[in-house]
């Protein structure tokens, strides 16, 4: 098919007349005979690009070649600087078996580019389409000579090379443009960016890897390279080789862990617990007068922290000698408004996964006691304390301290979270008319999360206390809750199956789904989740909870089984099938980086 520039300059645009609307109808119905005599009548008096265009594209349909040349060099005696016409021409010329006089008139438009980068990258794209690949690099190289370092037009080359399947080329293009100059980097890995992640191109990585490793032995003072390869190893989720290209650049560039740090905050944010521990073992290997020592011990017992309870398969041994380690670390660093999280974190380990009870509040009324500390972390310290106290079984002593939070921050959403535990508590112990009332109050909270999980459980509570026959199954499910809540799982799993044999509201069966699902990822047990999950969205599609089913498999499928194509899938059915659900605004945030550009727009 014979391609036409659409860059061209023409006259203004007017409303269609008759004979244009009949043209552009003709044309459109490959009636190209009949398009013509129109478009001989109104292209003189409006000689649009899209009239050019089916004009021209007529011509060339019935091979009318002849009067095709005089259009085209009518228009470049007009325009004699417009590159575009003069391409069309070689174009022309091509079609006719002209083979010279297409070289010349290729070269000609090549020759006749000005320093506009629009104009030089509108060139190079008609040249790609037309597979006139070698006229594409040409188009570039003089782009470059026009334009200097301001556009590298690094795509846009690779493009072509790409095209050719010139895989070593392309990528050789890329690197030897950061030889030039480190600032291209955002260039290059945009261009690199679909090779990765839903787009991987198993063999375009291995060749981008062995090229980057001659690049950096090639130009060892060039750090460049080694951040590129850094940056692809990341990509391609390739941790352990991450890091040790990472640490090696450490210390040939003397940064003292800095970019260590980075790299293990990257892996962390990813799921990969394991690399990032060892990035922070990298520095504190380095002894206590390193920079980031103390940085990379709180951060290390964080992850650690968070893979042991995430993973949700420990043992007693791990859970102990993790809680030595917290330990050591505490009584290394002290005990300071520095390590406030430290203590959080050891005394949640303690309370809801030893059980450690008085260990566990004892450390929390310290941190709560604190000289200096802040009154915002002091709320969150009070806050954890009072889940503490709730675990244990002192729960009236938690309410006291959830509504202390709640009366010292009325207008902030933590006053509002203190505010939604209060009512939890009374629905656990089955004062259900006045956690009812507290919720009610809370659907209008400004925090989403808040509101939305206020007004889930109010709807629970209100179906499931309409007869006085179905508060027994309503009694046992905040029950079930409650040990949910302490982390008691072996009882949970036990009780939910009587909780859903006796509720008589499909409510309260759909949270036993989802609980049962909860419970699932806690163990670890992913696959037994995802069913959990299907069977609510499967049996309840227009129940209360089917979003939050497909959103939480969604995201199980993404961070923990890390399965980016499916995840994308569940995100657009979320966004499709319940726009109005609160999980949508994140989700679809969430669903343009896993398709990148490859997909349309999900509304």
């Amino acid at each position: 098919m014979f391609c036409t520039l659409m860059c061209c300059s023409f006259g203004q645009a007017y409303s269609q007349s008759a004979d244009e609307q009949l043209a552009s109808q003709y044309y459109q119905n490959k009636q190209y005979d009949k398009a013509i005599v129109y478009y001989e009548k109104v292209f003189p008096k409006n000689p649009s690009s899209v009239n050019y265009h089916n004009y021209l594209d007529c011509l060339i349909q019935i091979k009318d070649y002849k009067t095709a040349e005089k259009v085209i060099k009518k228009e470049i005696k007009e325009q004699s600087d417009n590159a575009a016409f003069y391409a069309d021409l070689g174009m022309l010329y091509k079609l006719e078996g002209e083979d010279k006089q297409a070289r010349d008139a290729f070269e000609k438009a090549i020759h006749k580019l000005t320093p506009n980068v629009y104009e030089i990258v509108t060139l190079g794209k008609y040249f790609l389409d037309a597979k006139e690949y070698g006229y594409a690099l040409e188009t570039y190289k003089q782009g470059k000579s026009l334009v200097g370092d301001s556009y590298p037009f690094v795509a846009e080359v690779g493009a072509v090379y790409k095209a050719q399947g010139n895989t070593g080329a392309m990528i050789d293009s890329y690197l030897e443009t950061l030889a030039l100059s480190p600032s291209y980097i955002q260039y290059v890995q945009d261009a690199l960016q679909l090779s990765v992640g839903n787009y991987v191109d198993e063999n375009q990585n291995s060749i981008i890897k062995t090229e980057l490793l001659k690049y950096i032995q090639r130009y060892p003072d060039k750090e460049i390279y080694s951040e590129l390869l850094i940056w692809i190893l990341i990509q391609v989720k390739d941790y352990p080789n991450a890091l040790v290209q990472v640490k090696a650049l450490d210390r040939r560039a003397n940064e003292r862990g800095t970019r260590l740090m980075g790299f293990a905050a990257t892996c962390v944010n990813a799921g990969g617990y394991d690399p990032a521990i060892q990035a922070y073992q990298y520095i504190i290997d380095k002894g206590p007068k390193a920079d980031n020592y103390e940085e990379a011990k709180t951060q290390q017992l964080t992850v650690m922290y968070q893979k042991l309870t995430e993973g949700g398969v420990y043992s007693q041994d791990e859970l102990l000698n993790l809680e030595n380690k917290f330990k050591e670390t505490l009584n290394e660093l002290g005990k300071t408004t520095g390590s406030i999280s430290l203590m959080q974190q050891l005394a949640h380990l303690q309370g809801f996964y030893l059980h450690h009870d008085s260990d566990a509040i004892a450390l929390m009324n310290e941190a709560v006691e604190m000289p200096g500390i802040s009154v915002q972390t002091q709320a969150r310290c009070r806050m954890e304390l009072a889940d503490l106290l709730l675990a244990s079984g002192q729960t009236w002593e938690a309410s006291l301290l959830y509504g202390k939070v709640e009366n010292d921050f009325t207008q902030e959403p933590i006053g509002d979270e203190a505010k939604f535990e209060n009512a939890t508590i009374y629905y656990y112990t089955g004062n259900f008319k006045w956690a009812q009332a507290q919720l009610n109050i809370l659907r209008a909270a400004t925090d989403k999360l808040i509101a939305n999980d206020a007004m889930a459980l109010s709807l629970i509570v209100s179906d499931n206390t309409q007869d006085s026959a179905m508060q027994p199954a309503l009694l046992l499910f905040a029950h079930v809750q409650l040990l949910d809540f302490q982390n008691y799982e072996d009882s949970v799993s036990m009780l939910l199956d009587s909780v859903y044999n006796i509720s008589g509201t499909t409510t309260l069966k759909e949270a036993v789904l989802l609980m049962r699902a909860n419970v699932a990822e806690k163990k670890g047990d992913y696959q037994k989740a995802l069913e959990f999950y299907s069977g609510e969205l499967n049996t309840y599609p227009d129940g209360m909870l089917p979003d939050k089913a497909l959103y939480l498999s969604a995201k199980l499928e993404d961070t923990k089984l890390h399965d980016e194509k499916k995840a994308a899938e569940l995100y657009k059915q979320l966004i499709l099938k319940y726009p109005g659900s609160f999980y949508v605004e994140q989700t679809r945030d969430r669903y343009r980086q896993l398709v990148k550009d490859d997909a349309p727009p999900v509304n």
